[in-house]
């Protein structure tokens, strides 16, 4: 998959072809209509015949060592060459763009050295974007181009052309130069943003030990946040029907986010930091706040841990595994279409899609094929390791934007299982941490060991952190997808992943101020999960597969069983560890399973869920098959039937608990009805299930004479019980019930397949 991004293979084409220049090419792109192109080394000389009056490219053969800023060559000219004969030297960066810089004069006949030199007053051409310490560092491809008015077919020599690095002499005062800011006065829950450039700017400004930027911010009580800053290169998308093509349109800048939650006046000043220097600070105007209390962001409920809450009100995520644009195994195994990839424009669709039907959270993953801001750096739009890419970090923006905008919340995926795995879904020989691609590690396990990649790792938290943790669309970070399909996990290093997430969870929490809970993953089900990481107290809530063997002849197991057991049951996740307990992935096996089990799974899945304490809906993983087909009404059913509703526990009564109910029906021949509730005080949510239609999806007959005993010993007093289509999420009918004490049997409505009801005292 190392495919060149489109602007290196419009490059490449320049570098093969003719383009037509004129004499005042210093200030004018070069066309890519051709140019004759020879090749040169440190070591050979090549001949080079000039093709004016087109320009001739004479490229670099050897990479461009990080921070190339002079291009040297010795030049031989034939006595009949143009009197006019120009030479000049060009740079391209990882963005594609173009830096260009003549030698003053023109080429006599002889030998003569050439030596340009790249500075601080070059400017990409048809870009502000300026020559700088960062632009330096980025440069893919580079060489010479010889330029003549006059007709001329010449042979020149060139000899021992490269590129060096420049010994960075006195930058001047370090300082914060180009300050501006959003406007001083804002409501609670809004964006505030400042931007600056350091002088002198960082070579790599993704590195916080060369630079760092940080806004303080003190609060009217005295209390104060440390929000870190981030590099940023502007961006423009542009819809070109078939994909998404992103841009650089400006210059590279630092930036800092905050959102206020309090009213009042705010005290802030940015502190910049060079290497080990004294940090410099820099006061900004007071930013006055006005609007009520404020906090939007999801977390875990303060009385009861096995909930989600945002502001103090339930939240029940609902929705799908959104974890690319598309998925190969779906077409493969569900028949689906793959969906282009159109970047944000494809999620936009997705989210317009869903939001209608109550979904409210999905999973999105930051991976090399999707959102991934660090990766190899011969692939599209990556720099390599410890650089970050700015076209996809453009992307994951809008993305949380279009996601808030339909009332979406994503748990974001830092690393999937195969960034750091050389056996399952392996990506690890295309990782910028492995030696063979220029990194410093030489096998997948030290990326949990090796200090140098700990400390990598840490910059990235940083950045995410910095440039996204202040937006309420992020419901949560999951450190790892499968992190037990690792390298550490598939060696049973239980005790490095213990101590790999113990560290990494303390420096989220350094660097996200706003506490978004934070997670890890387990593949399969609840049994991969391991109590050394799942017990560690900076993991706020588990996520988990729901993946299971076919239910054949009772030797697999019925997906309501499997959720059932994950949460509710003695040994469940939610009884061991008092967290939240999300399956972020089900639908039958890994390899999926046949549509109508499929569509049986998706539908029931919801409510199982909810009577067995899972702190959301399970996510089906077949994103694809749900969009394609318009499967929307699981989400819709569930979300209407929880309107209202609160599975939390209340002040002075007991938690809510998960009960297994007795349900007979004398016409249900050998089908066995499951039936569970999640009960709280004076109320209660039950689900009613023919198990042989989840089996396989197979069609199963009408029941009209279920009975569902609800306890032995329940207090007598007046009592409702409403009915709800569990395919609509639309109460069917309400029934008052005088109880008299001792057990409590209800008379169900005629159902068929799966039925939702609720039990509650007048």
């Amino acid at each position: 998959m190392s495919l060149l991004p489109m602007r290196r293979v419009y490059l490449n084409i320049l570098l093969t072809c003719l383009a037509m220049v004129s004499p005042l090419v210093a200030t004018a792109s070069l066309v890519a209509t051709g140019s004759l192109v020879a090749t040169a080394s440190m070591l050979t000389a090549v001949e080079v015949t000039l093709a004016a009056p087109l320009s001739t490219l004479v490229p670099l053969t050897d990479a461009l060592p990080p921070g190339g800023k002079t291009l040297t060559a010795i030049c031989t000219v034939p006595a009949d060459a143009p009197a006019d004969l120009g030479v000049g030297a060009y740079l391209t960066d990882v963005h594609g763009r173009w830096f260009q810089r003549l030698q003053p004069g023109v080429l006599k006949p002889g030998s003569q050295r050439i030596r340009i030199t790249f500075g601080d007053d070059d400017q990409a051409t048809g870009s502000d974007a300026p020559w700088d310490a960062a632009q330096s560092a980025t440069t893919v491809h580079g060489g010479l181009f010889f330029w003549s008015a006059s007709g001329s077919r010449v042979v020149i020599s060139v000899a021992g052309l490269s590129a060096t690095t420049l010994a960075r002499g006195d930058a001047g005062p370090q300082r914060l130069t180009e300050v501006r800011s959003d406007p001083p006065t804002l409501t609670t829950g809004e964006r505030w943003q400042v931007f600056c450039r350091p002088q002198s700017f960082p070579s790599n400004p993704y590195d916080p030990a060369e630079f760092s930027l940080d806004l303080v911010v003190t609060a009217p009580d005295g209390a104060f946040q440390r929000l870190p800053g981030f590099a940023e290169l502007p961006m423009l998308g542009r819809d070109r029907g078939d994909r998404e093509e992103v841009t650089a349109v400006g210059r590279e800048r630092f930036a800092a986010r905050w959102r206020p939650r309090k009213p009042g006046v705010y005290q802030l000043r940015l502190e910049a930091r060079w290497g080990k220097n004294e940090a410099l600070g820099c006061p900004l105007p007071p930013v006055t706040v006005s609007g009520p209390a404020w906090d939007g962001y999801v977390r875990v409920d303060t009385n009861d841990q096995r909930f989600f809450a945002v502001d103090g009100k339930p939240f029940w995520p609902v929705g799908p595994n959104l974890r690319s644009v598309t998925d190969a195994r779906c077409t493969e195994r569900l028949g689906t279409k793959p969906t282009p990839d159109r970047g944000t424009l494809a999620y936009a669709d997705f989210f317009a899609r869903l939001s209608p039907h109550g979904v409210n959270a999905a999973e999105i993953w930051l991976s090399s094929w999707n959102l991934a801001l660090e990766w190899r750096g011969d692939w599209p739009e990556f720099a390599g390791l410890g650089r970050y890419s700015q076209e996809r970090a453009w992307r994951f923006d809008r993305i949380l934007d279009l996601a808030w905008k339909n009332g979406i919340r994503l748990n974001v995926v830092v690393n999937n299982h195969g960034q750091a795995s050389d056996q399952t879904d392996r990506e690890w020989h295309n990782s910028p941490y492995a030696r063979e691609n220029g990194g410093f590690l030489g096998d997948a396990l030290s990326f949990f060991t090796d200090e140098r990649a700990l400390i990598r790792q840490d910059a990235l938290r940083r950045y995410l952190a910095a440039r996204y943790a202040d937006h309420p669309a992020i419901m949560g970070w999951k450190l790892w997808s499968e992190q037990d399909l690792t390298a550490a996990g598939r060696q049973k290093q239980t005790d490095v992943l213990a101590t790999w997430h113990t560290q990494a969870a303390e420096r989220w929490k350094v660097h996200d101020t706003y506490g978004h809970p934070l997670t890890t993953h387990w593949s399969g089900s609840f049994r991969s999960v391991t109590p050394p990481v799942a017990s560690l107290p900076g993991i706020d809530f588990l996520t988990i597969d729901a993946y299971h063997d076919p239910f054949d002849g009772g030797r697999g197991q019925l997906l309501a069983h499997l959720l059932n057991d994950s949460t509710a049951r003695r040994g469940g996740l939610s009884v061991r560890y008092s967290k939240p307990v999300l399956v972020s992935e089900f639908g039958g096996n890994w390899d999926a399973c046949p549509e109508p089990q499929m569509v049986a799974e998706h539908a029931s899945g919801g409510f199982v869920s909810l009577v067995s304490g899972a702190a959301g809906n399970p996510m089906l993983w077949w994103f694809e098959w749900i969009d394609q087909g318009e499967r929307f009404g699981p989400y819709e059913a569930i979300t209407s039937f929880i309107a209202g509703e609160d599975l939390r526990a209340e002040a002075q009564q007991p938690p809510g608990q998960s009960l297994t109910l007795d349900a007979t029906d004398q016409a249900a021949g050998n089908a066995v009805l499951w039936c569970h509730a999640w009960s709280r005080t004076g109320r209660l949510l039950g689900y009613l299930m023919n198990e042989r239609w989840q089996q396989d999806g197979r069609q199963v007959p009408e029941l009209s004479h279920t009975v569902i005993q609800v306890g032995e010993q329940i207090n007598p007093g007046a009592m409702t019980v409403s009915w709800w289509d569990a395919d609509t999420g639309r109460e069917i009918s309400r029934v008052d019930v005088a109880h008299p004490g001792g057990a409590l049997r209800i008379a169900v409505v005629p159902w068929t397949r799966h039925l939702a009801f609720k039990l509650w005292r007048r």
